[in-house]
């Protein structure tokens, strides 16, 4: 039986309507594979959809172009980036910590933004550029009203300082990245960086005695594991500020033990 309101449409919309149900899947894994405990709206799941479904639709375009075009390198690229989709939404799907690949793909699109933010840049400052030029210096004006440069000039200055606002906050992520570690391996390689260590779950069945060398160590999180109890040596640990022991097997005793064992400077989540 053929639903009446599909009736009709072209592959491309076909096409459409099945990115926007891939759009709110990946949106759903996205923020379902968060390791924060707080529960999913669906404003914003529907508003990570819609980001999701923004970025899809360009492939999309394309993806059609090119099938109609027929170019067998192209098409081999497209299927290549599909497979590649879906491969993340299993991904989502089936790891627990994807702390990670987010911070990837954040990083990928940082970058495709700044690049198109660039590109609306040149062409605006060299189209208000050219515009003055023939307003000003040559006989070649026509009937445009001048508020049209204004608004040019307004554009470009926003982009300006959009593009500092993203400068200066990569530089701040940057920052934070050198000293936030999510793997221990990683970690270790680095001790003296270490100042805010995440191995929320992470599978660990005791207290990792690697963590006792991070000097520098300020926020510690080990919650959702196997931990049972915590070494005497971790008062070593003086800049120690915050640790989140939460969702641990930790007995009634062994909380009233770390709470003697670290300073009362301490916070300490159970």
């Amino acid at each position: 039986m053929t639903l009446f309101f599909l009736a009709g449409l072209t592959p491309f919309g076909y096409a459409f309507i099945g990115v926007i149900l891939l759009s709110i899947l990946l949106a759903y894994f996205w923020l379902k594979s968060s390791k924060k405990d707080g529960k999913m709206g669906c404003a914003s799941v529907g508003l990570t959809a819609v980001i999701i479904w923004f970025v899809l639709m360009f492939p999309t375009f394309i993806t059609f172009s090119v099938i109609e075009n027929g170019n067998e390198t192209a098409i081999i690229g497209l299927v290549f980036f599909w497979v590649l989709i879906l491969a993340l939404i299993v991904y989502f799907m089936a790891a627990k910590n994807t702390t990670r690949v987010k911070n990837i793909i954040f990083t990928f699109f940082k970058y495709i933004l700044y690049l198109i933010f660039l590109g609306l840049f040149l062409v605006l400052f060299f189209g208000m550029v050219y515009y003055v030029y023939l307003r000003l210096f040559t006989t070649e004006k026509n009937q445009d009203p001048v508020w049209v440069s204004f608004l040019c000039i307004f554009f470009v200055a926003s982009l300006i300082l959009a593009g500092f606002g993203l400068l200066s906050k990569n530089k701040e992520e940057k920052k934070k990245e050198k000293s936030t570690f999510y793997d221990l391996e990683e970690a270790k390689i680095k001790p003296e960086l270490v100042v805010e260590l995440d191995l929320s779950q992470t599978n660990l069945k005791e207290f990792p005695p690697e963590i006792l060398k991070f000097k520098n160590l300020k926020f510690l999180t080990l919650s959702k594991n196997e931990i049972a109890e915590i070494p005497n040596e971790i008062n070593k640990l003086q800049l120690l500020i915050g640790i989140d022991l939460s969702n641990n097997p930790i007995s009634d005793i062994e909380k009233n033990r770390i709470r003697k064992l670290l300073s009362k400077e301490v916070e300490i989540i159970f």
